[in-house]
């Protein structure tokens, strides 16, 4: 049998129509038992789509179009990242059905098994079937089981996002079968042995022939060989399996358990066989390399949580929220210029690939102690072996971005920017590319730009997570509300478990003060990460304004103590949380614990002021410390000119120390900056109550609520308390 059989009873199809409607067809993709698929040009929206149309000989046979019918409706139920995309069914003037489907460029997981030139590694062969367990377990959530997973039938993106397509036999929960009894259908070397002897299959077919397809990536070589089809399948009933010798142990024991002959002893849910997976670390899986050949791929697994700026202004004390979304990146390339931008992604050497993926692996996880510098590390030396790598020239330049959003280091700022656009430079048609680039925009003030790079992204992918969450934070800023949540919403239905990019919409929604709704988020973000520090100072904060300081404080406490030394921002907010509660010794202790740690910046040193200012007898040690405030945030000002939270915090400071001309500058930039702002809107009404001006205060207090800032927090806020009363 050839590499990757054809389905049994196959027909062939020849001839293509030139069009299908709006449709343009330009070739030929492949064919299958149940269709042919051509490549397409939609003429209306002018995007690449996948058409499968039904062979000619089929149309006159309702039980084969109905299952021809069945995998577009078992298809477009299902939304997930690893499934491809179904647009709709449509029919020919001559009446032929055909599928609409979303064009990926890239290669199907077969063609890429077959090149010997480049083979799988053992941790892209994890990657890669943790990819496809995702969306078959998708899939049999909705009660659809595909029955013919095999290598022909997963697509991968340019970038290895494995896409399953081809649900020609799929079966639905509650559809009849449509297949005579003791009829097989599916591919020989890939069935399971039940599927084999005619009998029903159901979801644990599919683990069996998910378990078959890693096996053959991680050993390099056919599970089950013979010459003639039912020599295939006597192998699958009885035979045993001798390539699952060659995977060590732990993983070894995974692959046999989902290879078990009999259904009832493989793992009961593909998700039970997807966590098996995922708990073995990829470095942990071996073969014994004198039975494959020495072949390398260039795929990327899921990669790191990017950093965000959105924060709350009080009055009490800024609020910094630094941790923000983040998920997986894949893009296409641009097959009508060739194999240029697949190549560029793909041209790393064995030993930078390796770093290259160690580095991917800490940068899921870059809040724990070290895994940033080391995923640095790892980055540098991937691009300093292989200069014309331009994935890894923007993952460092992301870590480096990262660092910098920790530590207040501009030196890393200056790095980031320089690698993002030498991978901008080798590379600019990969979505993560662009998508980096707009972020080192957005720090910068260049909110075009930034726009230009996102929309850029999303042209070359639409189902990049990454770059609608980046979206959705720049539209948050220039407080286009409605289009961020959409934005928000698409990035979560595309990864709906990513905790970054929970964190990122809870953060969103915490600065609309929908505060229950982004308690409901950072606490689904603490059940999927119970270590994550940072999602506990967040929880923190949303509890705190929403006037709940006993439990705020506990949250606080708990991200101190899993993180006593690197976390500023726990510190931070405890200080602001026993404040608020009025205790401001304890406050100033926080502040002061800081002060002391990396990252902490201008607006630590402003709360600090702040309380002091509150205190009896200790007006000038508030002074001095708003004047190490103002001095730190104009440093700021002067690199990030356009940040208007910036802006909104030195109008604040000079209020509180007198100086009503700059007061009154800083306070007009910010509002030219950000007109729709309730942030910035009730910072102003903070300052013009400073200055002594309460119809100013008032107008711009309303003008705050209306635009979705709590009340509670303006009148929690000692500066305001004596005006609340009159904002009606």
């Amino acid at each position: 049998m050839g590499p990757d059989d054809p389905t049994v009873t196959a027909p062939v199809v020849r001839g293509l129509p030139a069009r299908a409607g709006k449709y343009r067809i330009v070739g030929a993709i492949g064919q299958g038992g149940m269709g042919v698929v051509c490549r397409a040009v939609d003429d209306d929206l002018g995007r690449s789509v996948a058409l499968k149309f039904i062979p000619p000989e089929f149309t006159d046979h309702p039980e084969a179009e109905e299952r021809f019918l069945r995998e577009a409706r078992a298809a477009s139920a299902l939304d997930h990242v690893n499934i491809g995309t179904i647009f709709g069914v449509e029919q020919t003037d001559d009446h032929r059905r055909f599928i609409v489907m979303a064009f990926y460029e890239g290669q199907s997981l077969s063609d890429r098994m077959r090149d010997n030139s480049r083979p799988v590694s053992p941790g892209e062969a994890v990657s890669i079937g943790i990819q496809i367990a995702r969306g078959l377990n998708e899939a049999h959530a909705h009660g659809v089981t595909h029955r013919d997973i095999k290598p022909s039938n997963v697509m991968l993106t340019a970038q290895g996002i494995a896409k399953i397509v081809d649900f020609g036999l799929a079966s639905m929960a509650g559809a009849g079968h449509l297949t005579a009894t003791g009829a097989r259908m599916g591919t020989p070397a890939y069935m399971s042995p039940e599927q084999a002897l005619g009998k029903t299959a159901d979801h644990r077919s599919d683990i069996w022939s998910l378990g078959v397809v890693v096996l053959e990536m991680l050993t390099g070589q056919r599970t089950f060989q013979a010459e003639s089809v039912p020599g295939v399948l006597y192998k699958v009933v009885h035979g045993r399996i001798p390539t699952l010798d060659n995977v060590q142990q732990p993983f070894r024991s995974v692959l046999a358990k989902a290879l078990a002959k009999e259904p009832e002893k493989r793992y009961p849910s593909m998700r039970e066989f997807l966590e098996a997976m995922e708990a073995v670390q990829a470095e942990r899986v071996t073969v014994r390399t004198n039975t494959r050949p020495s072949l390398l791929n260039r795929l990327t697994l899921p990669l790191p949580p990017a950093m965000q700026g959105p924060r709350a202004a009080i009055a009490a004390a800024i609020l910094f929220l630094v941790l923000a979304g983040a998920a997986v990146y894949y893009w296409k390339g641009q097959g009508a210029r060739g194999n240029k931008a697949t190549t560029a992604a793909a041209t790393a050497s064995s030993s930078a690939f390796d770093k290259y993926l160690q580095g991917i692996e800490l940068m899921k996880r870059w809040d724990k102690e070290n895994n940033l510098a080391e995923a640095v590390a790892l980055f540098t030396n991937a691009t300093t072996a292989d200069p014309g790598f331009a994935l890894g020239f923007a993952r460092l330049a992301e870590a480096q971005r990262i660092s910098y959003a920790l530590t207040g280091d501009k030196t890393l700022l200056e790095s980031a920017s320089k690698n993002a656009q030498e991978a901008l430079r080798l590379n600019p048609e990969l979505a993560p590319v662009q998508v980096i680039w707009g972020r080192i925009q957005g720090i910068r003030g260049n909110n075009d730009l930034a726009m230009a790079s996102f929309e850029r992204a999303l042209k070359i992918d639409f189902n990049d997570a990454e770059a609608h969450q980046a979206t959705a934070g720049l539209y948050n800023k220039l407080g286009r509300f409605a289009d961020a949540e959409g934005e928000f919403r698409k990035a979560l239905t595309l990864d709906p478990d990513s905790i970054f990019i929970l964190d990122a919409y809870a953060n969103f929604l915490f600065g609309r003060s929908r505060y229950a709704d982004a308690i409901r988020e950072w606490q689904t973000v603490i059940r999927l990460a119970p270590d994550d520090a940072a999602a506990y100072v967040n929880l923190g904060s949303a509890l705190s304004e929403s006037g709940k300081i006993a439990e705020a404080i506990t949250m606080y406490e708990r991200a101190v103590a899993l993180k006593p030394k690197g976390l500023y921002m726990a510190y931070t907010n405890l200080g602001t949380a026993y404040s608020r509660a009025g205790r401001y010794p304890d406050a100033i202790s926080a502040y002061k614990k800081a002060l002391d740690l990396p990252g902490s910046n201008y607006m630590v040193r402003g709360n600090l002021a702040y309380v002091y200012s509150w205190m009896n007898g200790l007006d000038d040690r508030a002074r001095q410390t708003f004047a190490s405030a103002i001095q730190l945030a104009e440093e700021e000002r002067r690199n990030n000119p356009r940040d208007p939270f910036v802006h909104s915090d030195l109008a604040l400071y000079y209020a509180k120390t007198g100086n009503q001309p700059l007061a009154r500058q800083r306070l007009a930039t910010a509002l030219a900056l950000s007109s729709e702002g309730p942030e910035i809107q009730a910072a102003a009404a903070e300052v013009y109550e400073l200055l002594g001006e309460r119809a100013n205060a008032i107008v711009f207090a309303k003008k705050s609520l209306g635009l979705g800032y709590s009340r509670q927090r303006l009148e929690r806020n000692p500066e305001l308390s004596k005006l609340m009363p009159l904002v009606k």
